[in-house]
């Protein structure tokens, strides 16, 4: 009795006519297209801001300051060849004499006698050897102040990191809408903002406010896509709306180029965001354009508002009008069921979406994974492209080639997604970018542009993996938790971003190829990682974790590495023995 229960209870579930129209909306309509285009513009300010650090932190030619021979009216140019024993540091010789004497005099006593100790110095000179100004000359952010430089952009990191942890789980509760708006409103005030301050801590203020701001439109505008798109478009859009990150990585240099005053450059890519102030304005106006995600309303129990939205979204499509007419009347009943439910579940409201995930040992281990696989995609990711003065001499090109190339990175997936799935897919990516990177340690140092090639090609790959992980993240875990669980990976891939300066600047100042073979490593591991997770292509997404954990999805397993890296092995054996083959007949 209680088994014809359960099954008539599951296919209510399935039967629900909110849900069946809202699917029927995510097969290609006008509303989701809409969600699409509020989801894509936002992140081409997340990349111009995030690629930023490489033109306004550069750091000029520096040596230690010597009051008494610049008051002598010395050149910069003798000054060093006088005093500099390194940029950080001089020599200790009696300047006020060589003042007097002038630097013929002075260079002759350099030459004829040993040199004197060297001691650090509190103030340095910079000279005009780069495009132009840099706020490292502002604020003296070398030598001792060097990890100063680093943490600039650590702060916007950060502010992504704590942006999504908070409002991951206050998009849960409160909706995602309001996130998207408060979003918008912290981006248009806090990148202007950076152009102006004048003190150090104003500006990482300014910086950490501007990265909070980019999690709260990214991530609560992309769960509102996936819980409207369908399987077919979620598996594109999921990924496509990451070009617009690559496109604001490939203006960057085309701003910096034209504009030479660090503080033009910030405000340049700042004040193009006001544009969305025509978002902002749809959004608060109109309840079709960026609304609600009805997928969390009818999760929440507030299906009259879903009712409404849909029936607004679905003008001009009588088969999803007349379908969500039926729903109040079959819907009373089964809401106040769900009601009883919640009351019974006795989570705390405020942390419930977290609270579900490490409830469950299967969502635990997979929250566990997916956290680690966006960590080490975006410290891979940022690591690469600040450690530029390994790999090239011109900035301006490096960071351009790296964006023209993140843009088919993005594109790339969604074939691999039709031939290979999640699973397969994103482990592949994972393991091509492992091996660029570490084949970087055989390849001579005098060979700089294969270096940089292999390196953009690990990155490519990087990418790639990065776009298919966010996808697979977002299926991997039931709409009652899903932004939590991804608000949780994303702030786990900014510990990665935090990180990445710190391992570009510091680790690779002591060894060269320290940055990309530590990412080198970590990234085999990440691939390795991901094949262990169950494979969601073609399967609907889950609203509740007893949709999500039954026997007939699959769950984290170690099996499932196994028979995917033995499918690998067959298809490339099968791949040789073809061309074997071929070759043997001609």
């Amino acid at each position: 009795m209680s088994t014809d229960e359960d099954n008539d209870g599951r296919k209510m579930k399935v039967m629900d006519p909110l849900l069946e129209a809202l699917d029927k909306l995510g097969y290609g309509s006008n509303f989701l297209w809409i969600i699409f285009i509020f989801t894509l513009t936002p992140t081409v300010f997340n990349g111009m801001h995030s690629m930023s650090y490489i033109f306004i932190a550069d750091i000029p030619t520096h040596w230690c300051a010597i009051p008494s021979l610049t008051a002598a009216n010395w050149t910069d140019e003798e000054i060093r060849n006088i005093s500099s024993s390194s940029p950080c540091t001089m020599y200790n010789y009696n300047y006020e004499n060589f003042a007097y004497i002038g630097f013929e005099k002075a260079l002759e006593y350099k030459i004829s006698n040993p040199l004197p100790e060297s001691s650090f110095c509190d103030v340095r000179n910079f000279a005009n050897d780069t495009d132009g100004t840099s706020l490292v000359q502002d604020w003296d952010l070398v030598c001792d102040k060097s990890a100063a430089r680093s943490s600039t952009h650590m702060a916007l990191s950060l502010g992504k990191l704590l942006g999504s942890a908070f409002f991951g789980v206050f998009a849960d509760k409160y909706g995602r809408k309001i996130c998207y708006v408060v979003g918008i409103i912290m981006l248009i005030t806090s990148g202007p903002a950076g152009a102006i301050v004048p003190w150090y801590w104003g500006f990482m203020i300014s910086r950490l406010i501007n990265g909070a701001s980019h999690a709260a439109i990214q991530y609560s505008s992309f769960t509102t896509l996936t819980e409207v798109a369908n399987e077919k478009h979620r598996q594109w859009m999921g990924i496509a709306y990451n070009i617009g990150y690559a496109s604001g990585t490939v203006i960057v240099p085309g701003v910096a180029y034209l504009l030479h005053e660090w503080r033009h450059i910030q405000l340049a890519i700042s004040l193009p965001a006001l544009l969305l102030l025509i978002h902002l304005w749809l959004v608060c106006s109109c309840v079709t354009f960026m609304p609600e995600s009805p997928r969390w309303l009818i999760a929440h129990n507030r299906r009259e508002e879903a009712k409404s939205l849909i029936n607004k979204a679905s003008k001009g499509s009588p088969d999803i009008t007349m379908t969500t007419s039926v729903a109040s009347s079959t819907t009373e009943d089964e809401q106040t069921k769900q009601e009883s439910k919640n009351i019974k579940d006795g989570l705390h409201e405020d942390i419930r979406g977290f609270w579900v995930v490490v409830s469950n040992s299967e969502l635990r281990k997979r929250l566990l994974i997916t956290n680690f696989t966006w960590m080490i995609a975006s410290l891979t990711y940022y690591a690469l492209a600040l450690n530029v003065n390994n790999f090239s001499t011109n900035r301006y090109i490096y960071v351009s080639v790296m964006g023209l190339t993140e843009i088919p990175a993005y594109l790339i997936p969604t074939p691999i997604l039709m031939v290979m799935g999640r699973r397969t897919g994103s482990g592949s990516l994972y393991i091509i970018a492992a091996l660029c990177l570490l084949c970087i340690l055989v390849i001579p140092t005098t060979d700089s542009d294969t270096i940089m090639i292999v390196s953009l090609i690990g990155r490519f790959s990087a990418s790639a993996a990065y776009g298919i992980v966010i996808l697979y993240s977002s299926e991997l875990f039931p709409t009652v938790c899903r932004n939590s669980a991804v608000g949780t990976n994303s702030a786990m891939s900014h510990v990665g971003s935090v990180a990445a300066p710190y391992v570009a600047d510091l680790l690779g100042a002591v060894v060269w190829w320290g940055p990309t073979t530590l990412c080198g490593g970590l990234a085999l591991i990440a691939g390795l990682l991901c094949l262990v997770l169950p494979e969601t292509r073609g399967r609907p997404l889950a609203n509740t974790v007893d949709e999500e954990i039954t026997e007939e999805r699959d769950n984290v397993s170690f099996y499932n590495g196994y028979k995917c890296i033995k499918d690998m092995v067959l298809c490339v054996g099968s791949g040789r023995k073809s061309q074997l083959t071929s070759a043997i007949i001609s």
